[in-house]
This record gives C-alpha cells, structure tokens and sequence, in this order.
C-alpha cells in the first residue's frame, strides 16, 4: 500500500516567508505522490540540490523478530522532529514522496514496493533517506538500489548492534535481511560497526566469518574513530561501485535513544555515528541511507526522533555542499 503526505503535514515555526537563510524544513519540502505526480523534483531555481524521503511504516519484521512493536509510527514522528530545524545551504530542496505501508503482515509486499518505489525516486534525486519501521526497511531499500544499480558492485555499510543473519527457513523478519541479500546476490558486501558481544550469539559471529563479513565491535568504537578503523571503512568503500548505508536506532546508546525494538546498553555515542555516516556519504559512492527502528511509543521528550532528524538534516547538508564543490571546481 502507498500514501501520500500532504504539504501541510510539515508545520513549524516560521521566521520569513521570503528570506530563504531564515527558512526551516517545513518550508523547503514539496510532496509529491508517487503514484500519479511527475516525480521529478519541481525546478525552483538554476541550481538545486535534491534531497528526497520516503517512509516506510512497517514493524511486522521487528513482531516476526520477538522485538517491541511501535516502529510502524516512526515515518511520522521523524517528518514532525525535522520539520522546525534550519536550512543552511540556499541550493537545498527536500521533496517528500510519502510512506509505503505494509498491509497487515504483508512484509514481504511491503519491501517489493518500496524497492519499486525507491529505484525510481534515485533517478530524480541526489540523495534519499528512507525512514522506518524495522530494520526491515534495509531489504526494501536494497531491492531498490540494486533495480537503479544493475550489474554494479553494491557494499552495504550497517551501523547497528546486531547482524541481523538469522535463519529465514520459515519467515524473513528484521533479524535476517542481511543474510537474506549475501544469499542471493553474489555482487554485494556486507560491513557493520556497532556490534554488541552480548547481542549476538557465537552462532551468529560464526556464520558472519564463513560469509566474509566485516565487522567492527561496538567497544572498539566506544570514544574515537581510530586510523585502523577509518582504513578498513575507506578499503571496503573502494571495492564498491555503489555503497548502500542502513542505520539501525538500537546501536546507539539508550540514554540517546530509548525509542526502538531492541534498547541498546553500552551503545554507540551519536557523535560517532555521525562521524561515520560523513565518512561515507562524502565518499561520493552513496545515494541513500535507511534509518530503522524508530518506535515512538517509547520515546521520552521526542529524544530519539529529534537526534535522528538532526542526524538527517546533517546528511542533507552535508551532501548539498558536496554537490555544490562539484558545480564550482
């Protein structure tokens, strides 16, 4: 199922109404609806930077998972925390193409049209965020990278506690997208940061070995990006022809980020996420993050949606001056 998300579902304070260095997000982002709208972005002015969003409110992997449910309202929550921040970068647009809903317990529908939806939307647009649900956004997100990167090597860099590998005999769900992807598709590579000891099992670190998973544990990225550590990331990045970025909320530490299936103690600081998430978006080799496990149900003072939209806002920024170095040189 799809639905669109009207224009004036993004609300927030205004500061001027003409004077673009004082405009928030609310009022860069333009709508569109898929399904029946040109879905390319709308030409504002000469030179333009487009970001995209779609959501993805689905949670039936992370009940599949023996998780907490509640991730289904993240899309929304997310719009709300993102709405009020400020843009910084006047070649920046934001065009909001609505949320894929999954029908019941439909997961694997679900993922199939956001793939479809996704591969379309990274024709039109420098950089896409896709918002969850479950972490099983990632294989939504994936099935449209690889539709919009054919025969191209694609890396996956996950920031998450877990490697979510499990076994997928009976039911895909949450916890299994990755072996999911490594099983079908020869042309991919598989890279987390985050991993918790105590969140998986030796069964899953074994299975991670025998597929030639990389990996970094959540203790060796407690305080500091080490040299090691942004050798290996920058290695594995120029492997690839397209590098695919998945963030699951439940590394980050749950003083942070209360809000998702699976509280993470001893979790990732949000300084270090952000600091890798840079390292890889200004690689040039990436068009698309997916952002899992929002559950706002168990949120306290929109901590975990207003850290993730600031992580987002970072993103677009971040990209917009890349892409704005690139038109100047």
């Amino acid at each position: 199922m799809y639905k669109d998300v009207k224009k004036d579902e993004w609300t927030g304070r205004t500061d001027s109404l003409s004077l673009r260095s004082a405009f928030r997000f609310h009022q860069i982002v333009n709508s569109i609806n898929i399904e029946k709208d040109d879905i390319q972005p709308k030409k504002e002015f000469e030179h333009q930077v487009n970001m995209a969003l779609i959501g993805f409110e689905c949670d039936e992997g992370v009940s599949r998972n023996n998780g907490r449910t509640g991730a289904v309202d993240g899309p929304k929550h997310f719009r709300k925390s993102l709405s009020p921040l400020p843009i910084h970068n006047e070649y920046l647009h934001l065009t909001d193409y609505g949320n894929v809903i999954c029908n019941k317990t439909k997961m694997e529908d679900a993922q199939e049209e956001l793939g479809d939806k996704i591969s379309k939307i990274l024709l039109h647009n420098h950089f896409t965020v896709i918002v969850g649900g479950g972490h099983e956004v990632l294989y939504g997100h994936y099935l449209g990278v690889r539709r919009a990167n054919k025969n191209k090597k694609i890396g996956i860099i996950n920031i998450d506690a877990h490697f979510d590998m499990r076994d997928y005999d009976e039911q895909p769900s949450s916890g299994t997208m990755f072996k999911q992807i490594l099983d079908q598709d020869d042309q991919v590579g598989y890279f987390v940061l985050g991993i918790q000891k105590n969140g998986n099992t030796k069964a899953l670190f074994e299975r991670a070995d025998e597929y030639g998973v990389q990996y970094i544990r959540e203790d060796e990225l407690r305080s500091h990006l080490s040299i090691e550590t942004i050798t290996s990331i920058n290695s594995f990045i120029e492997e690839y022809d397209e590098i695919l970025i998945t963030l699951c909320t439940d590394s980050i530490d749950v003083s942070y980020a209360p809000a998702v299936s699976a509280p993470c103690i001893m979790g990732l600081q949000p300084q270090i996420v952000q600091t890798i998430l840079q390292l890889v978006t200004n690689s040039n080799k990436s068009t698309s993050i997916s952002i899992a496990e929002l559950s706002p149900r168990f949120d306290i003072d929109n901590r975990t949606s207003r850290l993730l939209a600031n992580i987002a806002s970072n993103i677009y920024h971040d990209q917009a001056e890349v892409i704005q170095s690139q038109w100047e040189s």
